[in-house]
Protein backbone atom coordinates (compact mmCIF):
# COMPACT_ATOMS: atom_id res chain seq x y z
CA UNK A 1 0.00 0.00 0.00
CA UNK A 2 1.49 3.33 -0.87
CA UNK A 3 0.14 6.97 0.53
CA UNK A 4 -0.39 9.34 -2.95
CA UNK A 5 -0.19 13.38 -1.47
CA UNK A 6 -2.62 15.36 -4.01
CA UNK A 7 -4.02 18.73 -3.74
CA UNK A 8 -8.03 20.02 -4.98
CA UNK A 9 -7.03 23.61 -6.17
CA UNK A 10 -9.26 26.22 -3.86
CA UNK A 11 -12.66 26.52 -5.89
CA UNK A 12 -12.44 23.06 -7.95
CA UNK A 13 -14.64 21.10 -5.96
CA UNK A 14 -16.59 23.06 -3.19
CA UNK A 15 -16.73 26.61 -1.34
CA UNK A 16 -13.48 25.89 0.91
CA UNK A 17 -12.42 24.62 4.05
CA UNK A 18 -13.17 21.64 5.99
CA UNK A 19 -16.74 21.63 4.49
CA UNK A 20 -14.68 21.33 0.63
CA UNK A 21 -12.63 18.66 2.44
CA UNK A 22 -15.44 16.53 3.47
CA UNK A 23 -17.59 16.77 0.58
CA UNK A 24 -14.33 15.86 -1.54
CA UNK A 25 -13.56 12.78 1.16
CA UNK A 26 -17.19 11.72 0.46
CA UNK A 27 -17.29 11.96 -3.55
CA UNK A 28 -14.15 9.55 -3.33
CA UNK A 29 -15.59 7.04 -1.39
CA UNK A 30 -18.59 7.20 -3.50
CA UNK A 31 -16.65 6.82 -6.80
CA UNK A 32 -14.18 4.34 -5.67
CA UNK A 33 -14.57 1.09 -7.22
CA UNK A 34 -12.80 -2.06 -6.18
CA UNK A 35 -10.14 -2.12 -9.00
CA UNK A 36 -8.95 1.31 -7.38
CA UNK A 37 -7.05 -0.30 -4.52
CA UNK A 38 -8.66 2.99 -2.12
CA UNK A 39 -8.19 1.75 1.26
CA UNK A 40 -8.18 5.09 3.28
CA UNK A 41 -8.54 8.92 2.76
CA UNK A 42 -7.24 11.65 4.83
CA UNK A 43 -8.75 15.31 3.38
CA UNK A 44 -8.21 18.31 5.28
CA UNK A 45 -8.55 22.15 3.96
CA UNK A 46 -5.10 23.74 3.40
CA UNK A 47 -4.20 27.47 2.30
CA UNK A 48 -3.89 25.89 -1.54
CA UNK A 49 -7.27 24.32 -1.39
CA UNK A 50 -7.88 20.74 0.05
CA UNK A 51 -4.89 18.37 0.45
CA UNK A 52 -5.16 14.38 0.50
CA UNK A 53 -3.87 11.77 1.47
CA UNK A 54 -5.11 8.34 -0.53
CA UNK A 55 -3.74 5.35 0.68
CA UNK A 56 -4.20 2.76 -2.27
CA UNK A 57 -3.29 -1.22 -2.89
CA UNK A 58 -0.91 -1.24 -5.79
CA UNK A 59 2.04 -3.34 -7.70
CA UNK A 60 4.44 0.22 -6.95
CA UNK A 61 4.25 3.27 -6.19
CA UNK A 62 3.85 4.51 -10.04
CA UNK A 63 0.65 2.41 -10.10
CA UNK A 64 -0.82 3.57 -6.56
CA UNK A 65 -0.35 7.67 -7.98
CA UNK A 66 -2.15 6.77 -11.54
CA UNK A 67 -5.12 4.89 -9.57
CA UNK A 68 -5.39 7.76 -7.27
CA UNK A 69 -5.45 10.49 -9.99
CA UNK A 70 -7.88 8.49 -12.13
CA UNK A 71 -10.22 8.25 -8.68
CA UNK A 72 -9.72 12.19 -7.99
CA UNK A 73 -10.42 13.01 -11.60
CA UNK A 74 -14.12 10.69 -11.58
CA UNK A 75 -14.40 11.81 -7.78
CA UNK A 76 -14.34 16.27 -8.22
CA UNK A 77 -17.42 16.65 -10.82
CA UNK A 78 -19.22 14.48 -8.21
CA UNK A 79 -18.05 16.64 -5.51
CA UNK A 80 -19.84 19.51 -6.87
CA UNK A 81 -23.04 17.27 -7.22
CA UNK A 82 -22.76 16.45 -3.49
CA UNK A 83 -26.30 17.42 -1.56
CA UNK A 84 -24.86 19.74 0.48
CA UNK A 85 -27.13 22.53 0.77
CA UNK A 86 -23.92 24.93 0.24
CA UNK A 87 -24.24 25.09 -3.63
Amino acid sequence: MFAVQLTVPAGAAAPSGEAAAAEVQAALWACAAPDDGLEHVRARAVPEGVGLVLYVRAADEAAARSRARNLLARALPAAVRLPSGRR
